[in-house]
């Protein structure tokens, strides 16, 4: 555990020092044309399109196969949207745990890479 603070420590350095907490903030890009809609078709068959066959399921359960095969989007987008609208999300999705999975450790440094992995808290405790 200790190497695992020592890394991101490193990583992310020692909190800001702010001589005055109230000053203004200046905007750097006025408009980045960001959607906080509702997601669109378009937007749903991309995500769609990049799943990757033969992966394990989430933690809803249903493996990427039904995703890719089943035509059931206009389902699935309602229900994407439904939880984004309405900020009514299943109960699971708020319980999601990112393990820091080590892919990759240099053998002549402390260097060590790693791919953040979201796993429901259940399965992690």
């Amino acid at each position: 555990m200790t190497t695992w603070f020592t890394h991101f420590k490193k990583l992310l350095g020692s909190p800001p020092e702010v001589d005055e907490p109230d000053e203004e903030i200046p905007v750097i890009y006025e408009d980045l044309e960001i959607e906080d809609g509702p997601f669109t078709t378009a937007e749903f068959k991309k995500v769609k399109t990049s799943l990757k066959l033969g992966k394990s399921a989430g933690p809803d359960g249903i493996p990427p196969e039904v995703f890719k095969c089943c035509d059931f989007d206009d389902i699935g987008l309602g229900f994407c949207n439904e939880a984004l609208m309405r900020n009514d999300k299943p109960e699971l999705w708020s319980f999601m745990n990112i393990i820091p999975v080590p892919i990759w450790q240099s053998l002549t440094t402390t260097e060590v890479l790693v791919l953040p992995v979201s796993s429901p808290r259940c399965i992690t405790e």
